[in-house]
Parts: C-alpha cells; sequence; structure tokens
C-alpha cells in the first residue's frame, strides 16, 4: 500500500494571511461627472482611504466645490516651475496657458511603503500619465452620467465656465470620452449611495487580488512543489489501481 505523504514539518505554522499592497485608485472623467462628490463620500466612509491634493496654479474658484474641499494646493507659477526641477511631482501637466497642474510624488512614495490605499480626482489625461510611473498601483474608474445629454446639463449647471470656455469644456468632455477603454472599471453614476457602494466594492475586490498579496503564491509553494495530481485520491491508491490493471488491459486487447 502506498504510504500517506508527510505534510511539511512548519505547515500548522503556516499563515496564509497577508496584507495587500498600496493601491491608487483614480475616479477618472470628463468634468461634471460628480467625481469630486463621491470621492468626498468615499474619503469620508473610509478611514483606510487617503487623498493628496493636487498642486497648481490656477487661482481658486470661491464657487467651486474641488477647492472649498482642499482637492489643490495652490502655488505661484515660479514655485510650480521650482518644484518641477527638483523632480518633485510624480506626473504633470500644462493643459492651457498659464495653468500647470502636478501630483507631487512624495506622498505616493510614502503610501506605497505604508500600504495605504490612495483616491485621486483626475482627468483621463492625467490618469494615464500617473499609470506610466505606478503601473503597479494604478486602477483606473471612468464616472459618467447615465446620458451624453445629461453630461452637457451638469457641465452647464456648475457655472464655473461661460461663452467660448464652456464650449472648451464640452470638446474637451468629448475627448474624455475617447479614453474610457484605457480604464480597468466603468461606473455610471445614476445616484450617490448605488455608486459609492460600487466604489466600496472595486476596493475590496483590489485588496482581495493575488498580485496585490505578495506573500501568499510563495508560502503555498514552499509547501509542496506544483505537480499534476488527483485531488479526489490524496493516498494515491487509485492511481495505483489503475496502474496495476494497465498490464491486464493490455493482454485482453
Amino acid at each position: 500500500m502506498h504510504k500517506q505523504p508527510l505534510l511539511p514539518k512548519a505547515a500548522p505554522q503556516v499563515s496564509f494571511d497577508d496584507k495587500p499592497t498600496s493601491t491608487f485608485f483614480v475616479v477618472s472623467g470628463p468634468g461634471g461627472t460628480g467625481k469630486t462628490t463621491l470621492i468626498k463620500r468615499w474619503l469620508r466612509d473610509s478611514s483606510d482611504l487617503g487623498y493628496v491634493p493636487n498642486v497648481t496654479t490656477r487661482a481658486p474658484r470661491s464657487s467651486s466645490a474641488v477647492d472649498e474641499a482642499g482637492f489643490y494646493e495652490f502655488v505661484s507659477r515660479h514655485e510650480f516651475q521650482e518644484m518641477v526641477k527638483a523632480e518633485a511631482f510624480a506626473q504633470w501637466v500644462n493643459p492651457s496657458e498659464g495653468k500647470y497642474y502636478g501630483t507631487p510624488i512624495k506622498p505616493l512614495q510614502e503610501a506605497i511603503a505604508a500600504g495605504k490605499d490612495l483616491v485621486f480626482d483626475y482627468t483621463p489625461q492625467l490618469y494615464i500619465n500617473l499609470r506610466r510611473q505606478f503601473r503597479e498601483q494604478v486602477v483606473g474608474i471612468f464616472v459618467i452620467p447615465p446620458t451624453f445629454e445629461e453630461l452637457l446639463v451638469r457641465l452647464e449647471k456648475r457655472g464655473t465656465e461661460r461663452g467660448e470656455e464652456l464650449y472648451i469644456k464640452q470638446q474637451m468632455a468629448l475627448q474624455d470620452l475617447s479614453y474610457v477603454d484605457e480604464h480597468e472599471y466603468h461606473l455610471v453614476n445614476k445616484d450617490l449611495d448605488g455608486s459609492l457602494a460600487v466604489l466600496k466594492a472595486i476596493q475590496i475586490a483590489e485588496r482581495h487580488r493575488l498580485t496585490r498579496l505578495r506573500n501568499v503564491g510563495p508560502t503555498c509553494k514552499k509547501l509542496s512543489p506544483r505537480s499534476m495530481m488527483f485531488y479526489y485520491d490524496p493516498l494515491f491508491e487509485r492511481v495505483n489501481r489503475i496502474a496495476q490493471l494497465q498490464p491486464q488491459n493490455a493482454d485482453a486487447e
């Protein structure tokens, strides 16, 4: 009779619990899709989620929920240029004349070291730039209203742009839509509570992704090398019976 293989001596003490690595959730999409409101609620409900304010040279807007929420750090153009020279940004862009936006790199490095998740409120362009620098960490979530008509209505209702500026913003929204397939997730923002539940579910799913649990795979492989086996026959008795029958079957033929 085939003897049962011995388990590794250390097997009872082995832990399969593991802390996931840091994830950067980039909530991306055109302006007016409700990204800021979603992120504010997500941050309020999730103590294990952080936010890194973007640095910008544009002037603060008194009617902007983004500015009031502390989503930006406002600096002069000279200060911004000095930060660029010092390589203080993970990424930065100059979308229009005199306006610069950048993401400071140090808080991101600290989050990775601590295994902390971060959320970002970005346009698709900024999302792609950040993904180039942090491919392992970045997860893109594209947020959009139910219809294009509603997107146009939301842009107009914001009141931050009028006339030609509003037209440019609408054209930018069209461009943003063309990048939807660059993202991992697509979220139609119909209602706040439903969309927030989806964001939280995405965070839970990403925390259980095996590529973010770096110790589980190596730990399991140390217990036993990978090989083909019959899972219904742990004592190899069925395999032995098959082996004994093979010559008999050959004679019968």
